[in-house]
């Protein structure tokens, strides 16, 4: 299982996330980017099996607001 954190104080809202993987980002009222279907906070977290998608929007965050674990441990 794989864990996405997303901490939107770091955001930017250059919008790569979204571009990446519109699946699972969007940007909130606020302008900043949020993952989807999750309760806004500045730091948001989202459990996945799949990490494909979120691996292209951490790859594509510049100021790297976009962290993905594995059981626990850092991969991106």
């Amino acid at each position: 299982m794989y864990r996405l954190e997303l901490d939107r104080t770091m955001c930017i809202s250059c919008g790569n996330c979204i571009d990446s993987c519109p699946d699972l980002f969007e940007f909130a009222d606020d302008g900043i980017s949020s993952i989807k279907g999750v309760e806004i906070s500045d730091i948001q977290a989202l459990e996945l099996e799949d990490p494909s998608c979120s691996e292209k929007a951490a790859g594509n965050c510049p100021v790297m607001c976009i962290k993905l674990y594995r059981d626990g441990e850092e991969v991106l």
